[in-house]
């Protein structure tokens, strides 16, 4: 059961997409240059592309873009017209690019789990369990957040989008951002873990192959292995790598960006 149904950020944030979505708008997902931004990115680029809306995403650089969103970002991204703005993993101290971004009247959702302060940034709609001190959802990441709010999306679109295939990607983001194991985290842990099959999964599989790995897939692989494989792109100078792994399925596109993505793996151990 989806957790967040009868959430009211939730509800907000998933009516104001399925008005873009709708309405034919072009939406930018802006996400963080670590797993958690790059599987939540992943995940809704995924359903994206399912319903062929317009869309881009955008990973930035931490040297020449730095950390999230900020108003000297979006005044390259709004160059590029999009109408609804969808930060994942970042934004929820982005007071400024949001205020930049509602004076060019562009709409934003902010899906996040870092800490926030009031005054909250002036943005739509955000997610974000820390907006409320105690909030018994506050050790999620935002690629979980991202899943409940996709799941919630096809309930209302009546979409056909087999988001459960992909489950596997919160547990990495899960795992990767050191959220503790307990509740809904492990709930997700187990069925991830009963049902994962490495040979459906052709990144994780071409990993495997790449680094002559034989052995069954285990949770630490997530935290030891193809975690640090992802995140090596963001931090060397390719942030979009990670997420463009995790959103094609075509064979010869996962191998060479794997490939790269384990050299640079390599290149950063030695720095």
């Amino acid at each position: 059961n989806n957790i967040f149904s009868k959430n009211s950020d939730f509800d907000k944030a998933t009516d104001l997409l399925i008005n873009s979505i709708n309405k034919k708008e072009k939406v930018c997902i802006l996400g963080d240059y670590d797993v958690d931004g790059a599987s939540s990115t992943a995940l809704l680029s995924r359903f994206f592309n399912h319903i062929n809306q317009n869309y881009f995403y955008y990973i930035p650089d931490r040297i020449i873009d730095g950390y999230g969103a900020t108003t000297k970002l979006f005044k390259k991204l709004i160059l590029q017209n999009p109408k609804l703005v969808i930060m994942l993993d970042c934004g929820s101290t982005s007071n400024e690019a949001i205020d930049f971004l509602n004076k060019h009247n562009i709409k934003s959702i902010v899906i996040d789990h870092h800490e926030i302060n009031k005054p909250f940034p002036k943005s739509d709609v955000i997610i974000n369990p820390k907006k409320i001190i105690d909030n018994k959802y506050n050790y999620l990441c935002a690629t979980t957040l991202t899943y409940f709010f996709i799941d919630i999306l096809i309930k209302k679109t009546k979409s056909n989008f087999n988001l459960s295939n992909y489950l596997i990607y919160v547990l990495l983001a899960t795992v990767c951002d050191v959220m503790p194991l307990r509740k809904i985290n492990k709930v997700i842990a187990t069925i991830v873990l009963n049902d994962f099959n490495l040979n459906k999964n052709l990144a994780f599989k071409t990993i495997f192959n790449q680094l002559g790995i034989k052995r069954a897939f285990t949770i630490n692989d997530l935290g030891f292995i193809v975690g640090p494989i992802i995140n090596a792109g963001g931090r060397l100078g390719y942030s979009d790598l990670g997420t463009k792994l995790l959103v094609t399925d075509d064979i010869n596109k996962i191998q060479e960006i794997s490939e790269k993505l384990i050299k640079l793996n390599e290149k950063r151990k030695k720095i």
